[in-house]
């Protein structure tokens, strides 16, 4: 009888051991679940994947009485991202979330030295973390990434299908994300303008940074007034902004990226020249994965990509045009709906492959310009 109680008391023991452990992350120990973030070139105002990184975290610590809080380093080098990350720890928050390519490098500086605090990276692609870092072996470390040509793909096809013929790209610093979002608009607009068997012409270029400014203003109002571009994809945080300008001042057309920036450019430029944004939905991951590691325990380690999930309610895939500021008219929801459901039967298939410009029909022509800067 004693020895089955010495069992029992064990067994007990290991029990309470293991829930106390797990309980560190649920709604009864809130003190113990802190939330921080650290932008990478932009403030938390870029109307981009920083502002949808921030306004999820906000949204979600809000609900659930999380204490949360940004850091910003003050300039773009290495050892400023090292300071504000080792700064968020120091202050006691244990899960860091990182969005952007440029905070690889950091992350891997600072996750291995720091085991118990969990790093939730947004938009890292492997090749962004050093030579050699074994993202494996850190478990602590998680990063979610996008399926980018999905939604380049979406917004290209859709703004062709619409009735734009002189198309324009510019991207930001040519990372891999932005790359791919700029090839899958590429793929897009071939595919529509296959479809409908009519010609079109794509400028695409690289402004060399992720803000606009009076340069890349130049550039995209020379496409506006010289080449008669119609429409032109900005994509790469705030470097929209010369693309806005540029558009308002020829009566032209835009679209946006990563959010929904319909009702900034509504609001800053001109009403109704933003058509439609090719969004990574940043937010609902920010706020699915801390519910998920708050309440369920849940943690994923190594990268995972994020893509299509429904045809029916596009408003749940993690990339997606918004249905809440549609403004095409000759391309329908309807007709969304059903590229969506091709693209999830793999009727229509999209490269992911960055390592090559994509290959076109007879009917796209594509002026690859390189850098502005």
């Amino acid at each position: 009888m004693k020895k089955v109680l010495i069992v029992f008391i064990a067994i007990a023991a290991a029990f309470f051991t293991l829930v106390f452990t797990l309980g560190t992350f649920t709604k009864g120990n809130k003190d113990e679940f802190k939330v921080a973030m650290v932008t990478d070139f932009s403030d938390v105002n870029d109307a981009s994947f920083n502002q949808a990184c921030y306004e999820g975290a906000k949204e979600w610590c809000s609900k659930n009485g999380i204490k949360f809080n940004y850091y910003k380093p003050t300039s773009i080098s290495m050892a400023e991202r090292v300071k504000s990350l080792t700064l968020a720890i120091d202050r006691g928050y244990d899960v860091i979330l990182c969005p952007g390519f440029a905070l690889g490098a950091p992350i891997a500086e600072v996750a291995p030295k720091h085991p118990d605090v969990k790093f939730i990276g947004l938009d890292i692609m492997e090749d962004d973390f050093p030579e050699g870092f074994d993202l494996e072996k850190n478990t602590n470390i998680t990063v979610y990434n996008y399926h980018e040509e999905i939604a380049g793909f979406l917004a290209g096809y859709g703004a062709v299908k619409e009735g734009f013929r002189k198309l324009g790209y510019l991207g930001g610093m040519p990372s891999s994300s932005v790359i791919r979002f700029g090839y899958g608009y590429v793929q897009g607009v071939d595919w529509a303008a296959k479809e409908l068997e009519t010609d079109v012409e794509l400028e695409y270029v690289y402004g060399g940074q992720f803000f606009g400014d009076s340069e890349i203003y130049k550039y995209i109002d020379n496409w506006y007034k010289v080449n008669e571009t119609e429409i032109v994809f900005a994509c790469g945080g705030s470097i929209y902004t010369s693309v806005a300008l540029a558009a308002k001042e020829n009566n032209g057309y835009m679209i946006g990226v990563d959010s929904d920036q319909a009702p900034i450019i509504d609001r800053d430029y001109a009403p109704g020249i933003c058509i439609t944004s090719a969004m990574k939905d940043i937010k609902q991951t920010v706020i699915d994965k801390l519910e998920a590691l708050y309440f369920e325990h849940k943690w994923e380690t190594n990268i995972r990509f994020l893509g299509l999930v429904s045809s029916e309610n596009p408003k749940l895939n993690y990339v997606q045009l918004p249905l809440d500021t549609w403004r095409m008219e000759n391309f329908t929801i309807d007709e969304y709906k059903s590229l969506l459901e091709r693209i999830i039967n793999e009727e229509i298939t999209i490269s992911r492959d960055v390592s090559h410009e994509p290959i076109v029909s007879q009917y796209t022509k594509v002026n690859y310009r390189g850098s502005i800067k």
